[in-house]
């Protein structure tokens, strides 16, 4: 058994619903150098900056609509979507605890808004740290699930159009998110009206410098089409921040995950096995175990903001 030589390959989308990209960096006047080639997407470079995208890549009304599809987050395909997101409730809050006591080095609980939601993990596992949470999600389908738990606290939108007040959250945080933003320099500007004087942000995303980025090359799990577009090394997404925020760290970061998740996301098996193989992954699910997962952690400051003391 070996690992698959590629991104397993998207659901069939209309070809016209393609367009290219450009770096939102440096500009259009660039030309990208092809660096991975996954009919019909490609994955690009800046030459100025180094930026890595996805050109062409679906346009992004066709990307939200495959968001809202109850089967990007119950998908019986591995790799596409968050097949077992729902099932990894545990790890998933104990991952965000971990990331929540990073953020707290800087930063006292306070009102928090997640963007990029889902079910609402995240929020569980800041309420229990004493966080007034709130959450964003574009997805009916995943606005439905979180509401259960969190009522009109969770909203169904992007951070762009959402109509937050300014200066109303003392924390942002995307988690597995900034990867799927379409105009980040846009999304930038929206969470930094909305934080309060000494807000922070926290993002966590996949690092094409990793170690494990690097010694994956095209088989890297992060090349994750077509909801990947942007792949934000260290030195690109502190480039990004530059003009408003002062960047407090940029870390490694990792997850809870059980061994069986990871054995079927290295072999590229799907969830809904059957036989030995499967009586292998049940054993396998009983345990649990902290790992880089090829992506990394920044929390910055909105600039010119007054720091609230832990």
């Amino acid at each position: 058994m070996t690992p698959p030589d590629a991104p397993l390959s998207p659901p069939a989308l209309p070809l016209e619903d393609l367009e290219p990209a450009s770096c939102p960096l440096c500009g259009p006047d660039l030309e990208p150098i092809p660096r991975h080639e996954f009919p019909p997407y490609r994955i690009v470079s800046c030459p100025g900056c180094g930026l890595l995208f996805l050109s062409p890549r679906l346009s992004e009304s066709a990307i939200l609509n495959l968001y809202s599809d109850q089967e990007y987050f119950t998908s019986p395909v591995a790799g596409r979507g968050y097949d077992e997101y729902l099932e990894a409730r545990s790890n998933w809050i104990k991952t965000f605890s971990r990331r929540l006591d990073q953020i707290l080095k800087h930063q006292a609980p306070g009102k928090v808004l997640d963007i990029g939601c889902g079910a609402g993990f995240f929020l569980e596992a800041a309420q229990a740290k004493g966080y007034d949470v709130y959450g964003l999600d574009p997805s009916k389908y995943i606005v439905h699930i979180a509401r259960q738990r969190f009522g009109e606290r969770i909203r169904q939108g992007v951070i762009e159009t959402a109509d937050y007040p300014p200066a109303t959250f003392d924390l942002v945080v995307a988690f597995d998110t900034f990867e799927h933003i379409y105009r980040p320099l846009e999304w930038l500007q929206a969470v930094w009206r909305i934080l309060k004087p000494g807000g922070l942000l926290a993002i966590t995303t996949p690092d094409p410098t990793s170690l494990l980025a690097r010694l994956s090359g095209r088989r890297w799990v992060s090349f994750k089409l077509p909801e990947h577009v942007f792949y934000w090394s260290p030195a690109a997404i502190r480039r990004a921040l530059a003009r408003n925020w002062e960047v407090l760290e940029i870390t490694r970061a990792g997850q809870y995950a059980t061994l069986g998740f990871l054995f079927r996301r290295l072999f590229g098996f799907p969830p809904n096995l059957r036989g030995p193989l499967q009586s292998l992954l049940n054993l396998l699910n009983r345990f649990s175990i902290y790992s880089d997962n090829g992506s990394l952690t920044v929390i910055a400051r909105k600039n010119g903001s007054k720091r609230r003391s832990p």
